[in-house]
């Protein structure tokens, strides 16, 4: 177990892969970390009533965010799972999206977004998730992202086509020139490690 985890430590997260390529890297760090935990206060009082705890730590700055997410949740939705981490070996990748859904269509993947604008990332997220359920066993159909209005409004419901060529070609730029050296080594370490047990 604790070889695993020392393994799993080196693992990239999807969000930390994509960031290089979200532009946010030149926006005031002190903005980010607002808007981070702004989100992260509203991703919990959503999921909150999604698991039918009810409306708990709504303050107003996030009220819009509920209000916009119960618009679509409405009676409510079959979840399947949420806030599940998924893990792929081969590429020493992580990722967590916040729910999966049964539709119509299928399990979808779902994850709520609070930030101004739609991410040209976030179409290479969800293939990245829908991959890493799917090796979990989720039959997933469907990507759908959630865009909440910060003044309680529809949210605004993207559904991207899966691309998961597009997000390898990503993870490779990302290895190659962001990735941190100390996950590098570390990982290079535990392979000598293994080859040498293995001998």
């Amino acid at each position: 177990m604790i070889k695993k985890n020392i393994m799993i430590e080196n693992y990239s997260r999807v969000t930390e892969i994509l960031y290089p390529f979200s532009g946010l890297s030149n926006a005031d760090p002190e903005v980010l970390m607002a808007a981070a935990d702004r989100g992260t206060r509203a991703h919990k009082a959503c999921e909150a009533i999604a698991a039918g705890l009810g409306e708990f730590g709504v303050d107003p700055e996030i009220m819009g965010f509920v209000e916009s997410f119960k618009k679509w949740w409405g009676t409510g939705k079959k979840v399947v799972a949420m806030e599940e981490r998924f893990f792929c070996d081969e590429h020493e990748l992580t990722g967590q999206c916040d729910f999966i859904i049964e539709t119509p269509e299928g399990l979808a993947i779902v994850d709520l977004k609070t930030s101004r604008h739609e991410s040209k990332t976030w179409r290479v997220q969800g293939a990245a998730y829908a991959y890493l359920a799917r090796k979990k066993g989720y039959d997933i159909k469907r990507i759908l992202f959630v865009h909440l209005n910060i003044d309680g409004d529809e949210p605004k419901v993207f559904e991207y086509e899966e691309d998961w060529d597009f997000f390898l070609a990503c993870l490779t730029v990302y290895n190659y020139f962001f990735k941190p050296a100390k996950k590098r080594k570390s990982r290079s370490s535990e392979k000598s490690k293994e080859s040498a047990v293995k001998n």
